[in-house]
């Protein structure tokens, strides 16, 4: 679930990377050769490439992203500096350039000289540091303008933990807000630390996090005397799926899913749980949501309109019914449904209390009186849940993850693993729709939202949404 901002612009990158090359590469050939390129617009339409030229331009793509791959340019590129990004820009330029000069050789291309790279190597060197600085700096304006902040708490308040929070804050295009610092009542003194902004002990972090948003917490304690309260909170981040950092040389820890990445000279080691290709392909389940919301919400735009006549004539009050729902690692957001029952339904549930059907902090009446005769319907056949089209184009939701739940069944829920499936962006359908649906425990239909976050892959999320379609069709109901 993290890092999904991170990884759309390194993938945004690599086109750039690729597209700065071919540019540079035309330029300089237009330079060094230009009777071999066209002039105009019609002369360059009407310019053929042959299958070899296709081939070995498909080639030069491939190879020169494996380069700038393997200096690290796209892994965690948001954390190297500057001067270090260039610099391996550099090296990755001119491995790129001498491999030209190398396959051109071989493919007796007379066009391309020692000359012709000469011009290339610069003019692609220097336009690939502009273009990935004008990267860096759009980064650096979206975080200042206060956009997808990560919300991150360090556990420590000593003099290494304050050092590092200083380093990671200074790098504003990590987009990082410090919500304060944790430690024991004797380090948590202002008076030793006044650096520290002390928010709560390593007794309170369980409650700390269960209550407030918070997407990465930085341990920074030290190994050989703080080793039980150092693996306490990283059991617990574990249980609930919030993502945990460390330097990797403080400490060794055995954990199911790792990942690290330098940081100013110091190797990190991110502790997670969850699937392997979350850290990887979630900038992918992010445009998938995207393009497919989008595309709905245009295609089914006339059945919202005829929908939203039936309930305006039928009944009193709003076309939607909004909610408050907790989503991704606990922020709030207002759910969006078509109104199913009558006005004022949510004041009507104390007095309802007594008759909910459901286990755990669940509530639902299968037979609830609130509900109008329309809502019956868009309830059987799932159409009230059309409009979290417009949650999943903002953001707030996705296509497949765990259902998000109201206000009043999270603050009901005691168990500290089932908390973990607040670590995924909740969905409009999930594992537990296309089985039993209603008829599921509250345990059980917790520990299918795990399995859904421990397993989950693209593949699978399309496996869902093509299960979902027939449960929708039989009118199992929700």
């Amino acid at each position: 679930m993290t890092h999904l901002r991170r990884k759309v612009i390194d993938n945004v990158t690599r086109v750039l990377d690729v597209t700065v090359m071919l540019i540079t590469f035309v330029i300089a050939l237009y330079i060094h050769s230009p009777d071999d390129i066209p002039s105009d617009i019609v002369g360059f339409f009407s310019f053929k490439i042959n299958v070899i030229n296709f081939v070995a331009v498909l080639l030069l793509i491939y190879i020169w992203l494996k380069i700038f791959n393997s200096f690290g340019l796209y892994d965690n590129r948001g954390f190297n500096n500057f001067y270090k990004e260039s610099f391996h820009v550099f090296k990755a330029v001119t491995l790129g350039t001498i491999l030209i000069g190398a396959v051109a050789t071989f493919l007796v291309r007379e066009n391309i000289t020692k000359e012709m790279l000469f011009n290339f190597w610069p003019l692609c060197f220097v336009v690939t540091i502009f273009e990935r600085f004008l990267v860096r700096r759009y980064l650096v304006w979206l975080r200042q303008s206060g956009r997808n902040l990560r919300h991150v708490v360090f556990v420590g308040a000593n003099e290494n933990a304050i050092d590092l929070a200083q380093r990671i804050m200074s790098r504003r295009e990590l987009g990082y807000k410090l919500m304060g610092f944790i430690d024991n009542k004797e380090q948590a003194n202002p008076e030793k630390h006044p650096k520290a902004n002390t928010i709560c002990t390593i007794e309170e972090l369980p409650n700390y996090l269960s209550t407030h948003i918070v997407d990465e917490v930085f341990i920074a304690l030290p190994f050989e005397s703080r080793y039980q309260e150092i693996k306490k909170v990283v059991t617990y981040c574990q249980e609930i799926g919030i993502v945990c950092r460390m330097p990797a040389n403080w400490f060794e820890i055995k954990t199911a899913r790792t990942s690290s990445f330098e940081l100013d000279g110091e190797n990190i080691l991110t502790v997670y749980s969850g699937s392997k290709y979350q850290l990887e392909y979630l900038w992918l389940k992010r445009l998938i949501d995207i393009a497919f919301s989008a595309f709905a919400l245009f295609l089914l735009a006339p059945l919202f309109l005829f929908i939203s006549f039936l309930i305006k004539v039928t009944s009193k009050g709003p076309i939607f019914f909004r909610q408050e729902r907790i989503g991704f690692n606990r922020r709030s957001f207002n759910m969006l449904k078509f109104r199913t029952m009558v006005k004022g339904a949510e004041n009507l549930i104390k007095d309802l209390e007594h008759l909910n059907q459901a286990d755990g902090p669940a509530f639902k009446i299968y037979d609830d009186p609130r509900i109008t005769a329309v809502g019956k319907w868009l309830r059987k056949t799932s159409l009230d849940e059309l409009p979290q089209l417009i949650n999943v184009l903002k953001g707030d939701m996705s296509l497949v993850g765990p259902r998000p739940l109201p206000v009043r069944d999270v603050n009901g829920i005691i168990e500290t693993w089932q908390k973990r499936r607040f670590s995924m962006r909740p969905g409009l359908t999930c594992l537990w729709q296309i089985g039993e649906r209603n008829n599921m425990p509250f345990t059980d239909w917790m520990k299918l939202d795990l399995e859904y976050i421990d397993n989950w892959s693209i593949r699978l999320d399309f496996k869902i949404m093509a299960k979902t379609l027939p449960a929708v069709v039989k009118g199992t109901g929700h």
